[in-house]
């Protein structure tokens, strides 16, 4: 098999990912800007759970079809996702004691900090993904910030960045799907800032 057809072996995972974090950041929202009791944050507990699952498949589908950068992200998604299903778990079961924030705005930095290096690669990506990742940047590395300092401004603008996210997966999972289905550019994805 050359190196073309095992590339294309798999089709893009991407949306599939994209969209169970879409779920996940859609349940986190209105919890984390008390637009719901916080309790309702163990929906997060199923939804981490399915979107660790299909976020590691796609990491690996992506790493197996040669997308390095995008192999990663899903990943490292991946564990994003297991650690708030384990966490919520963890809690509500009281094996995890309820305040975990010095070990949650270490992660989210260093989520943060990678997401943001990153980023720089998205430069050579249509621009919808790149504001996906500056959208993201400013989620993780804000929750972090808040979890370490607990400086109430900080989780108003992780919380209120989360739409933001939302939307741009939106339009990235309908611009990937619709555009291969019809062969043509039906939701346009912008030119990437960097172009070969």
């Amino acid at each position: 098999m050359n190196q073309k057809e095992q590339k294309e072996s798999f089709a893009n995972p991407g949306p599939a990912g994209l969209m169970v974090l879409a779920f996940y950041l859609g349940a986190l929202w209105p919890v984390a800007t008390h637009q719901a009791p916080h309790q309702m944050a163990n929906v997060l507990i199923a939804l981490g759970f399915a979107g660790g699952l299909v976020q590691f498949t796609a990491g690996i589908i992506d790493l197996k079809n040669g997308e390095i950068m995008t192999g990663n992200i899903m990943l490292a998604f991946s564990a994003f996702m297991w650690l708030g299903f384990w966490e919520f778990l963890g809690k509500s079961l009281g094996f995890i004691p309820e305040n975990t924030t010095i070990v949650d705005g270490w992660v989210f930095i260093i989520m943060g900090i990678l997401m943001s290096g990153f980023t720089i690669g998205h430069l050579k990506a249509p621009k919808i993904a790149f504001w996906f990742m500056i959208f993201t940047d400013i989620f993780f590395l804000s929750a972090g910030l808040f979890f370490l300092t607990m400086k109430g401004i900080l989780w108003v603008i992780a919380g209120w960045s989360l739409p933001f996210v939302i939307f741009t997966i939106l339009w990235t999972v309908f611009g990937i799907v619709l555009n291969g289905v019809f062969g043509k550019t039906v939701i346009p994805m912008g030119k990437p800032f960097i172009e070969d």
